[in-house]
């Protein structure tokens, strides 16, 4: 299981998870206490994820 470590403010990732599935966006912030990541994706939408629910986007 990823920890808090396998992403870092400004990488571009892939949403897995069963919400936002398939969307590509940024990780804006870290939420260590509640181990999620925050990803905007297109200029106003944005959510909290688990490390779990996401990838590196390689395009």
């Amino acid at each position: 299981m990823p920890g808090m470590d396998a992403f870092a403010i400004g990488d571009t990732v892939e949403i897995t998870g069963p919400v936002m599935t398939g969307n590509v966006g940024t990780v804006v912030h870290l939420d260590t206490a509640r181990e999620k990541y925050l990803v905007r994706v297109g200029g106003a939408t944005q959510n909290y994820f688990p490390a779990e629910q996401l990838r590196l986007f390689r395009a």
